[in-house]
């Protein structure tokens, strides 16, 4: 048995999946969050809790209350599981009094960009789509003579640093007119000092995710997603486990083989409904959303990422899992039934989910035995709850 890990980020199914997984296994965890309600403090496995200033507030009070929590639950590991968390931790990683878990300086500065992210996997051979890098200085003209509309617009990385806190770089946006171009860049230009002007790729998508070591897989999962939460595209509410094979294990092994990287990652392909190529659309290289999918099926991610930080053996009979187990993170498919009753967005050029069809669906999804929701456990709960109190109290 080693040490104690301190668990951060308690708001997400990130940590719950974590506080689960350590908590069947007996391992030594202290886990915190932003507020009281965040949902992996209610899990009945979280024995020591504790909130903290979130990064998003102040970094300098973020990391005295770690270091405090730290001391207070003599933890010898700390473990973020956001890129906010992540970064402000390894901004001042020196500064810790215990090691931190998860990607390199290195290869933070690579994988969190991700404009970088998109020219190592086009120098690799794997498709991307046609992406544009856009700062303040970059004529609209430019834009127009490199893609065609609709088009994406993101921020080049999720979070980035501000005056004292964490800035999130804000949502993606599908834009179908050259007027909504104009006015979104500036808006997202306040915000963040390079926004990614992408090729619209109409398909459905899929992740090929697991835990690394060195670049090479230690495990990997396939899940492919039926419902976003914004139907138009967004976190995953609905998605089926799958295998990992073919060209999709093929890019994934090859992109992060570059990487030396070693903890959870998630490589994320849209595939091209009209002809069946996966296109590369971003790397997240910290445990994802839907972690709690895998740990359905029957792949323990959590712990096989505990075991490859801390030298242990993986089993055969630990890589395997359930194909066909549908996972429903109820929220999330509340909202996609919500905005599939308002219709489709005018101009959308993608599929969309028809009202009757949607409907039909959710409601069907409850008396289906190979559905399961991820976040209401029959052994706990509770998490589900400190879910549902959030949203409704905000």
């Amino acid at each position: 048995m080693t040490g104690k890990i301190l668990l951060l980020d308690g708001y997400s199914t990130r940590t719950l999946a974590c506080v689960r997984s350590f908590g069947r296994h007996g391992l030594l965890f202290a886990v915190g969050g932003h507020s009281r309600w965040d949902l992996a403090l209610k899990s009945r496995h979280a024995r020591e809790t504790f909130v903290y200033t979130s990064p998003f507030v102040d970094v300098a009070g973020f990391l005295e209350d770690v270091t405090a929590a730290v001391g207070r639950f003599s933890a010898t590991e700390i473990l973020p599981t956001s890129e906010a968390a992540i970064m402000a931790c390894n901004a001042h990683r020196e500064a810790l009094p215990v090691p931190l878990l998860g990607p390199t300086p290195e290869q933070i500065a690579l994988l969190f960009d991700k404009e970088r992210t998109l020219e190592l996997a086009g120098s690799l051979g794997l498709r991307v789509p046609r992406t544009l890098a856009v700062t303040g200085a970059t004529p609209v003209a430019d834009i127009y003579a490199e893609l065609d509309l609709p088009v994406i617009l993101k921020a080049g990385s999720s979070e980035l640093f501000g005056d004292r806190q964490i800035q999130r770089g804000g949502d993606t946006v599908y834009i179908f007119s050259r007027d909504d171009l104009a006015r979104e860049l500036d808006r997202k230009l306040r915000c963040t000092p390079t926004v990614l002007v992408q090729q619209f790729i109409a398909g459905h998508g899929i992740g090929v995710s697991g835990v690394f070591a060195g670049g090479r897989p230690g495990a990997l999962f396939g899940h492919r997603r039926l419902h976003e939460s914004t139907p138009t595209g967004g976190p995953s509410a609905v998605a089926v486990s799958i295998a990992v094979d073919g060209e999709l294990r093929d890019h994934a092994i090859r992109l992060m083989g570059e990487t030396d990287y070693t903890g959870p990652a998630m490589v994320e392909f849209k595939v091209d409904s009209r002809t069946e190529e996966p296109y590369l659309m971003e790397v997240n290289a910290r445990l994802w959303g839907s972690i709690l999918l895998p740990l359905a099926a029957g792949l323990d991610i959590p712990h096989i990422l505990w075991k490859v930080w801390h030298d242990e053996p993986v089993t055969e009979a630990e890589l395997t899992y359930r194909i066909g187990l549908v996972g429903r993170y109820l929220f999330g498919d509340t909202k996609h039934l919500l905005l599939a009753l308002r219709g489709r967005p005018r101009g959308w050029p993608g599929k969309f989910p028809g009202r009757w069809p949607a409907l039909r669906d959710y409601v069907g999804m409850f008396f289906r035995r190979d559905v399961q929701t991820l976040l209401l456990t029959a052994d706990d709960p509770r998490p589900f709850f400190g879910r549902f109190f959030q949203e409704l109290f905000g």
